[in-house]
């Protein structure tokens, strides 16, 4: 009974003390288990700060990518504007160095030309002046003048050579506009040497009639004999009178009879 007993208490303390072993061991596995999560849950906190900063990373590169297809854009758009900008350029270019070649021809000539202006004005000026000798005596005074004038510019040196030809083209236009044109105006003529108040009516190139102020005188130029002669008074008087009127515009134009000589055979 006694050794019963003795085994029983034995078993117990063997149990009691295996029981404490166990309990060691799963303290020590418990602590184990801790280690690795707090390490696991060290690597799981890693792994999100990584992800975090690879999420800020792509929206970086996304904005940045954003940023330059905006960019890309912009950049296109003035591309495609500087390829329309760029043609419009070179159609006038093209159209620039056609004016160039076309100048170029021109300058090419310009001296040959310019030799040969002084030439040529001095001959229009010389036939102006004879012409004028020989054509009716109206505005005597005045046509001299503009012939002296273009003259003085045709002998200054500080005139170009532009400038002279144009004076004398003056003079052609305006001599070539009396042939068109009709005018009164008073005038003092000699008559059989006596200087005598009139209005001259000039009819174009065709007729020059004066009439005395008092309308007693009539008369025409003659410019084949170079001088004034007396026309009939009772014939002209009212005619060469309705031509003054008509010439003044206080008359409306009307059909006149009027003496004219007749046309020469040119020399």
């Amino acid at each position: 009974m006694n050794n019963r007993r003795i085994t029983q208490v034995g078993m117990s303390a063997l149990a009691m003390l295996m029981s404490c072993f166990l309990g060691v061991a799963q303290a020590a596995e418990i602590l184990v288990n801790s280690d690795v999560i707090d390490q696991a849950m060290d690597v799981v906190a890693q792994k999100y700060v990584a992800s975090a900063e690879s999420q800020e990373e792509i929206t970086r590169l996304q904005n940045s990518a954003s940023s330059n297809f905006e960019d890309f854009k912009r950049a296109n758009d003035t591309l495609e504007t500087l390829l329309v900008l760029n043609a419009g350029w070179r159609m006038q270019i093209s159209g620039q160095e056609e004016q160039i070649a076309t100048l170029d021809e021109s300058i090419a000539g310009v001296e040959e030309i310019t030799q040969g202006i002084p030439l040529l004005m001095e001959k229009m000026l010389s036939s102006l002046t004879q012409y004028i000798e020989l054509d009716y005596p109206f505005h005597v005074s005045e046509r001299a003048a503009r012939l002296q004038f273009a003259r003085d510019a045709i002998d200054n040196p500080d005139v170009s050579i532009a400038e002279k030809f144009r004076q004398v083209l003056v003079m052609y236009q305006t001599e070539t506009s009396y042939g068109r044109t009709i005018e009164t105006y008073p005038e003092t003529i000699n008559l059989n040497g006596t200087d005598r108040d009139v209005n001259i009516a000039r009819i174009g190139r065709v007729a020059l009639l004066y009439q005395t102020t008092d309308r007693q005188e009539t008369g025409a130029w003659d410019n084949r004999a170079r001088q004034w002669v007396a026309l009939d008074p009772g014939e002209y008087r009212t005619q060469v009178q309705g031509a003054i009127r008509v010439a003044s515009q206080l008359d409306a134009p009307r059909i006149v009879e009027l003496p004219v000589l007749a046309p020469e055979a040119a020399q």
